[in-house]
């Protein structure tokens, strides 16, 4: 007959360091707060309606509160909300078979009090020409710019997500940034003739 197994104790607890150096203590309510716009704005540009986006951050809080005791608290919250954000997004896709990015809200800046319909139209302008350009990337490297520059991800937590090495992740982002600015520079001598 076996001893009863002793319940293992959390070694790395708020007080006690961990030896990565990280150990998140913040309650879920406070990472809900922090992260919401980040994950609503990574969702925003990847799926074609503002509504579809709002849906799929609510999927993605609720998900993490049911799986919230399973967060290990000793790898950044980012990476693995993220990583539940980019696996909603895939299975969206998988249900409705949607094309990404469709719309013109994906960059648009909150407006202030000014109305400038000259300075709105170039804006909007502009938000047409990068979602063109976007459009024309690979999969993986729309994957990897959304995460970096609508997430505000760092390299080593876009590698978690998207299950990938860092030197990946660093080649794949290169390679779409000068993608993006050959294509700008197309379009650039395009207009010009």
């Amino acid at each position: 007959m076996g001893m009863p197994l002793k319940q293992e104790e959390n070694k790395f607890s708020p007080g006690k360091s961990h030896p990565t150096g990280h150990y998140e203590s913040r309650d879920f309510s406070e990472l809900y707060d922090e992260y919401f716009d980040r994950v609503n704005r990574y969702l925003r540009c990847r799926v074609f309606n503002s509504w579809d986006a709002d849906d799929l951050t609510a999927v993605v809080f609720i998900k993490a509160l049911e799986k919230f005791d399973q967060y290990s608290r000793t790898s950044p919250f980012a990476s693995w909300i993220f990583r539940i954000a980019h696996n909603a997004f895939v299975d969206f896709l998988r249900k409705n078979r949607e094309v990404p990015v469709e719309h013109e809200e994906i960059l648009e800046s909150k407006s202030d009090d000014t109305w400038q319909p000259e300075l709105q139209a170039l804006t909007n302008e502009e938000i047409r020409q990068l979602k063109d350009r976007l459009d024309q990337l690979t999969a993986d490297q729309r994957d990897v710019l959304s995460l970096r520059y609508f997430a505000d991800l760092k390299i080593q937590q876009v590698a978690e997500v998207l299950g990938k090495t860092e030197s990946s992740i660093k080649m794949i982002s290169h390679r779409g940034i000068q993608q993006l600015q050959r294509l700008y520079m197309e379009g650039d001598c395009h207009e010009r003739r």
